[in-house]
């Protein structure tokens, strides 16, 4: 055997990056950066080089496993997809085809975003849910009620300033939803040799705020106050670009009308940012052409997140930043097929009328249809890469959700804190074990890229669109299949930009679009209702929501010191994710935990000094909603009062606590979903 070597991309984070794996003649595996890949040129990080132990991991699923009465047993391939199709077949019958839900986790691959999306459609459920109630989805909705299209992206190369709000890129190596700018890691130099200033709104004082010129520390979730006192500011001020508002928008006087209370006086007191810096903050802004701003998972998490972010929209609309080169750019993105290919019945969604908006059923929406037993509720679930019991809020609420269920089939390539849960989990192949594919978007054009096979599936694990289709084909819901597995899932979801399967295969980057064209709304307007930027949204409107963003409590309920919980309660706590790892993954890898062995409760000196607590101490956290343990790291980065917990931890390869054993579920965003996991009241004491 002769050492072969394949072009790919490793998918464990949304950044995708270019990645050249080598097999030796023994089958070892090695990883270097792909230098040709526009997203990283040659960079790898820890993730990406650790992919040789991930695959080779003695936690990888091997085989299919049913739970019985004495726990998990083996059983062949044939009788898990028999078992699955009869249980699926049965809750259907009696129930009906929305009785299923699919629940996927963070779509890092698109095999994570695609896995039994086409099942769905033939079954006849409408009901698509999953992690998006706090992450990314609130914010694609915000953008698509104000500008018709989802997240116009930073152009780096050609601003005069940037504004991290919200987002951490430096950590997470993320300076994009899908946009390459020629290697992430000459972003910062580039901008730092022009002399484009960089600013940072985040609440902790993270790797990107030390690396910006300017850090601007904001209260958790007050998102809002600071953008509407902004929008104030801009317009009180006569800063807004006023050939763009008056031929491009919809709303304005009612903008002018709703934003005169809310001036940066009313938002220093709920921010904690000084009115002078915020009045400073929205000049500069609006005053300096072209800006950008790169908005990012920071703002999900609350009960507030999506008007958090359609301030954030009008502000680069407002300030004639919108599609312009510098500003927040529609760049060209290639084509897919989309799945599923039958049209499902949206309104049949669990929870339509309360959520008619989020392009999503919420888990929020899941939850409680089950947990109030209502008799609509769902009774199926299947599970692709997605770990719910960790990822979503109030753990002991969502444990009590699956046991509730009549049937849950997991697939995963490691087992997790949902599949323990399962009464069926099946040992899915790894992305470097089954071809994949992603769709960037740049300057030079939307182009996309092919992730390879270089090793057969470990055990008898299974492409996923294999197990989609054969489960299908027992279920007689197979006759109008556009793929098989997973070459023709990339074939078919590909074709509409005009590239074959084999070119991709033959070239590995394609692109399939022309370069960047800027102002594209001159010619074309925008995809909204009225084809304008709407200010005052027609869309909130008609849905029975706020036309125009308001500043609503982030967490749902009071967390000042006058509340009667804040005695029993005192500080307030957010959460943390470091970059070493993917969410809930990756904690059970060596390579990546020894530089991170366990969560840690980071805690500023004073409140750490008023316990008793030292640098090292395990502490015990106790929240209204339940109890974890922690070990304590004493940093300035964070303000008195406010304490960050490590978020992904909790399955059962790691052994640690679940931050979400603390937060709250019981309330949420009226729009999304998205429930308060960056912000809960808490108590911290030292371990006995």
């Amino acid at each position: 055997m002769r050492e072969k070597t394949y072009r790919s991309i490793c998918q464990f984070c949304h950044t995708n990056c270019g990645i050249i794996l080598h097999v030796n003649t023994n089958g070892e595996i090695s990883v270097e950066g792909d230098p040709e890949h526009p997203v990283n040129r040659g960079r790898l990080c820890s993730k990406a080089a650790a992919i040789p132990r991930i695959i080779n991991s003695k936690d990888r699923l091997h085989v299919p496993l049913k739970k019985t009465a004495t726990g998990f047993k083996r059983i062949s391939w044939d009788e898990a997809l028999q078992f699955a199709a009869e249980k699926l077949g049965e809750i259907r019958s009696k129930y009906g085809p929305c009785s299923l839900v699919r629940c996927t986790g963070a779509p890092v691959s698109y095999q994570c975003r695609d896995g039994f999306l086409e099942f769905m459609g033939a079954f006849g459920s409408p009901n698509l849910s999953g992690a998006a109630n706090l992450c990314m989805v609130p914010r694609m909705t915000a953008f698509k009620a104000v500008v018709g299209s989802t997240r116009p992206e930073p152009d780096y190369d050609n601003t005069e300033m940037v504004i991290l709000w919200g987002t951490n890129p430096f950590e997470s190596e993320r300076f994009s939803a899908y946009a390459a700018y020629d290697g992430f890691k000459h972003i910062m130099p580039r901008l730092k040799k022009g002399g484009k200033p960089v600013l940072c709104i985040d609440p902790y004082h993270t790797k990107s705020a030390r690396e910006a010129d300017e850090w601007i520390p904001i209260h958790p979730g007050t998102d809002s106050a600071l953008g509407l006192a902004m929008i104030h500011t801009i317009i009180h001020e006569g800063l807004y670009d006023k050939d763009f508002v008056a031929h491009y928008t919809i709303g304005f006087p009612e903008l002018k009308m709703h934003i005169e209370a809310f001036t940066p006086e009313w938002a220093a007191r709920i921010t904690g940012i000084p009115a002078e810096a915020i009045t400073q903050l929205a000049k500069k802004y609006a005053t300096t052409k072209p800006a950008a701003i790169y908005e990012g998972n920071g703002l999900d998490m609350y009960t507030n997140g999506v008007d958090s972010v359609r301030t954030i929209a009008i502000l680069i609309a407002l300030t004639g930043n919108l599609d312009v080169s510098g500003g927040n750019v529609f760049f060209p993105y290639a084509r897919q097929s989309l799945l599923p290919t039958t049209a499902l019945p949206v309104e049949k969604r669990v929870w339509y009328d309360t959520f008619p908006i989020f392009g999503e059923v919420p888990f929020t929406a899941v939850k409680e249809s089950v947990l109030r037993d209502e008799d609509s509720r769902p009774r199926a679930m299947v599970v692709h890469h997605s770990n719910p019991v960790l990822v979503q809020a109030n753990e002991t609420r969502t444990r009590r959700l699956f046991e509730k269920l009549d049937f849950v089939m997991a697939t995963d390539i490691f087992p997790t804190a949902t599949t323990e849960l399962a009464d069926l989990v099946l040992p899915v192949a790894s992305d470097f074990e089954s071809y994949g594919y992603r769709a960037y978007s740049s300057a030079k054009g939307g182009f996309f890229a092919l992730g390879r096979p270089v090793v057969g599936p470990v055990g008898e694990s299974r492409a996923v669109f294999e197990i989609e289709y054969e489960l299908a084909q027992r279920m007689g819901l197979d006759h109008q299949y556009p793929f098989s597995d997973a070459a023709s899932w990339v074939a078919f979801m590909v074709k509409p930009s005009g590239v074959d399967f084999q070119r991709l295969k033959d070239e590995q980057i394609v692109y399939a679009t022309g370069p960047v064209q800027y102002r594209k709304y001159a010619d074309e307007g925008f995809d909204t209702a009225s084809g304008k930027v709407e200010l005052y949204s027609t869309l909130f409107g008609s849905k029975g929501q706020d036309p125009i963003p308001f500043f609503h409590n982030p967490a749902g309920e009071p967390l000042t010191p006058e509340t009667p919980s804040s005695s029993v309660y005192p500080l307030t706590a957010s959460s943390f994710r470091p970059g070493q790892f993917v969410h809930t993954k990756l904690k059970n890898i060596p390579e990546l935990s020894n530089s991170y062995p366990e969560p840690l409760i980071h805690m500023h000196p004073h409140d750490a000094a008023e316990r008793g607590i030292e640098e090292g101490d395990m502490v015990a956290v106790a929240s209204p909603q339940g109890n974890a343990a922690f070990r304590a790291m004493l940093t300035r980065d964070t303000q008195p009062g406010l304490v960050w917990i490590d978020f992904g931890w909790g399955n059962a390869t790691d052994g640690k606590a679940n931050i979400n054993l603390l937060t709250n579920d019981r309330y949420f965003d009226p729009v999304s979903g998205g429930t308060p996991n960056r912000l809960f009241r808490c108590e911290v004491k030292k371990a006995l």
